[in-house]
């Protein structure tokens, strides 16, 4: 019986307390509950309260995520990102709040900005599980900057260096848009059909389509682009670039125009003259 007593008074004096220290503060869970019902402002309030009474918890770098993520703010948002990424530069939250400063800049416009604080990402966090969309955006920025050479190496890390990335597609479309950019559409139709051929479920298909068939008319490929266009608005049909598709087929068609009974072609419309006077003539043997 004394035994008992003894491990029961060892219990309570050791094992219950260490179980109340434990236990989330009611700011903390009044805060997560508001954010997750969508009453951001509410949850702002509770996170402030939690951050006044345990400013050094192993909390405070998810509240003040928390905090970022539930404010429209730009400025507000991006100070609490800031904020977490130099308290607290080795907390999980650490590389998302770096990755969203750099998603912020970049829905600002300020691509310069944004640019600067996805590489302070891939500085620091190379391993995070945001290192590839922080690559891919690198590449994109400096897309913006005519720097075509140096943008597509960044796209090609991506293939390299993270094979089971979600942003491969998206890679493989960035180095077709660093070739069309240079004016060699040539290069960019073999990474555009390649995208394709790599990455057929691919949640860009509009946007790969639609520049393939821009660099089939650039070539002076009035045919291939048009079968492009069509296969755009048959496998996106609901995409903007299908409606895009639909006028840049309707433009290509408007160069061949019935008169009469007979064919005739606007010869000004291709890039070789012979080759379309022998087109011509084709057609008005057949007419």
């Amino acid at each position: 019986m004394r035994r008992f007593v003894i491990l029961l008074a060892t219990f309570i004096f050791f094992v219950v307390p260490s179980l109340w220290a434990q236990e989330k503060p009611i700011e903390y869970l009044r805060g997560m509950n508001l954010y997750k019902e969508g009453k951001y402002k509410e949850a702002r309030e509770e996170f402030k309260k939690f951050l006044g009474r345990y400013p050094n918890s192993a909390l405070a770098p998810e509240v003040h995520f928390k905090m970022a993520e539930a404010t429209e703010d730009f400025w507000e948002a991006t100070r609490e990102y800031r904020n977490l990424t130099l308290r607290y530069p080795e907390s999980p939250f650490a590389p998302q709040a770096q990755f969203r400063i750099g998603q912020y800049y970049y829905l600002k416009g300020d691509y310069e900005q944004s640019l600067k604080d996805y590489q302070k990402l891939l500085e620091i966090y190379p391993q995070s599980a945001y290192a590839p969309a922080s690559r891919y955006w690198v590449g994109s920025m400096l897309l913006t900057q005519k720097k075509y050479d140096t943008a597509r190496k960044e796209f090609e890390k991506v293939l390299e260096n993270y094979p089971q990335s979600n942003y491969l597609d998206w890679a493989q479309a960035g180095i077709g848009n660093s070739y069309a950019k240079e004016g060699n559409y040539s290069l960019a139709l073999t990474e555009y059909k390649k995208a394709l051929e790599d990455y057929p479920e691919s949640d860009i298909l509009n946007l790969v389509y639609f520049n393939l068939g821009e660099c089939y008319e650039k070539e002076g490929k009035e045919k291939e682009a048009l079968g492009v266009y069509q296969k755009l608005i048959a496998e996106c049909p609901d995409s903007l670039e299908a409606i895009g598709a639909q006028k840049r087929i309707n433009a290509l068609q408007k160069k061949f125009v019935p008169i009469e009974g007979r064919y005739s072609v606007q010869v000004g419309a291709f890039s070789e003259r012979a080759r379309a006077d022998r087109l011509a003539k084709r057609l008005r043997d057949k007419g």
